[in-house]
């Protein structure tokens, strides 16, 4: 038993297959197989079942995974503690951020956190809110940024950080672009490019054109803004995506961003971190670099021993 195989155990259940287990451990799939099976002789019991694509736990191998993601937490916090005696000298910082944030929001916070801590490293996971969030309560990483709300449970804190407007893009050539204002209605059967259904942004943008009687039709689905914004620029529908990242893109007339009467949305981007267990030195100073640099209120524990007035100033 090793951490290694624990964390293929826990990537096995997060993710649903050995592939997948594989790529996130970075070894083969054959690996992987092999590693399990040992765990398996060692602990004496049958962990899990491939059904079809599915795999099973047995209560058995349950057991094994609520011990292994238990260890891996333990040992997360000690490598955690033991870098904090370096005094910031050096160390690693695991983040989890969704793409729009890791675009325009944390740049800056990213550079000034380098400059007052050069010897700090910083490994960064991008993809959507929720799997973010499972990584986090799994232990794999120390602090998400995502759009909230995120589902709260006692395990997590969850703080806002930054709130953006969403505006509707067009294609330059469509009926619609030129408009000086436009009422939800007029999206009505209009094909949209959208987020993956159970996303965060999509859920308050249908939310939101909901409360006007209109239910977009998407067809096209994308995790990635930067997609979402080149498939409206080429043509192949509308979308709602934040005001800041479509900025450059409207000005110079790649899209159009018409007006929309009796229609404002928004998100708010969050941090979150666990309510339990050590908060690592690493951690606080990020968060106080972030605290200053966004202009963001976080309660003064998240960022204790650490001066923010020694950080970074804030941009407005």
């Amino acid at each position: 038993m090793d951490m290694t195989t624990l964390k293929c155990l826990v990537s096995l259940a997060d993710l649903g297959s050995l592939t997948a287990a594989a790529d996130a451990n970075h070894i083969t799939q054959p690996a992987v197989s092999i590693r399990l099976r040992k765990l398996e002789v060692e602990l004496g019991a049958k962990l899990f079942y491939a059904s079809g694509r599915r795999i099973r736990f047995t209560a058995a191998g349950e057991a094994a995974l609520a011990s292994a993601r238990r260890i891996l937490r333990d040992a997360g916090e000690l490598a955690r503690e033991l870098s904090d005696l370096e005094g910031l000298a050096r160390g690693r910082i695991a983040i989890g951020t969704i793409d729009a944030a890791s675009s325009y929001v944390l740049p800056p916070v990213f550079s000034r956190f380098r400059e007052r801590y050069p010897g700090i490293e910083i490994h960064l996971e991008v993809t959507a809110t929720s799997p973010l969030v499972r990584a986090l309560r799994a232990g794999s990483l120390e602090l998400v940024v995502g759009t909230l709300p995120v589902e709260r449970g006692a395990d997590l804190e969850v703080h806002p950080v930054y709130r953006e407007r969403l505006v509707l893009i067009a294609p330059p050539g469509h009926r619609l672009a030129r408009a000086r204002r436009l009422s939800p209605a007029d999206l009505e059967e209009e094909p949209f490019i959208s987020f993956h259904e159970g996303a965060t942004t999509r859920r308050i943008i249908e939310e939101g054109l909901a409360r006007h009687g209109v239910s977009p039709r998407v067809t096209i689905t994308t995790d990635s803004p930067e997609a979402i914004r080149s498939l409206v620029a080429a043509g192949l529908g509308l979308a709602f995506l934040p005001e800041r990242l479509v900025r450059d893109d409207v000005r110079r007339g790649a899209v159009r961003s018409p007006k929309m009467a009796g229609l404002s949305l928004e998100r708010t981007l969050g941090i979150v971190v666990p309510a339990r267990g050590y908060l690592s030195a690493t951690v606080r100073a990020f968060l106080a670099v972030l605290s200053a640099e966004l202009d963001a209120d976080l309660p003064r524990r998240l960022t204790a021993g650490v001066s923010i007035r020694s950080a970074a100033p804030p941009r407005r």
